[in-house]
């Protein structure tokens, strides 16, 4: 399935977010990002403040310390950057891939959702029905890691 960003991509949306809010705390920009890429992508803490971080290292965003809130914002390299990304339409290739890309979940997920939803997963059974459960559900396993593998294999 298809990433939202690719290898520092993160950073150009960043970049781009703060052209057009000005200045924002993290959370703010998470919120931006989430609405610009269509719902597809939940920011979080542990993927953008590393990458304000290392804006900040590159000397792009600088940030201020507003009643205990960072408040980011662009410097002038920054600035710089983002009017040349801006002529080069680089946020609307993302934004169009990001909106085209398919929706996603994890297999915990899935299966989580289907021990939740199945009635009969209470039901006590004896020892011959459990081992047959079992099997069943190993089937079921491999047959889930060849659906993955196919998936890899086809990009």
């Amino acid at each position: 399935m298809a990433r939202v960003f690719k290898r520092g991509e993160l950073k150009q949306a960043i970049v781009a977010v703060l052209a057009a809010l000005g200045e924002a705390h993290g959370y703010a920009i998470m919120a931006e990002l989430k609405e610009r890429v269509g719902g597809r992508w939940r920011p979080s803490p542990g993927a953008i403040y590393p990458a304000l971080l290392s804006l900040e290292e590159l000397g792009m965003v600088s940030s201020v310390d507003e009643e205990g809130m960072k408040v980011y914002s662009l410097t002038s390299e920054g600035r710089r950057v983002a009017l040349s990304e801006e002529k080069t339409g680089a946020w609307t290739a993302l934004a169009k891939r990001a909106a085209d890309a398919s929706p996603r979940a994890s297999i915990g997920s899935l299966i989580d959702a289907f021990a939740s939803s199945f009635s009969e997963r209470r039901k006590l059974v004896d020892g011959k029905q459990a081992r047959a459960v079992e099997r069943v559900l190993s089937r079921a396993g491999e047959e889930i890691m060849q659906t993955l593998e196919k998936g890899e294999k086809s990009g």
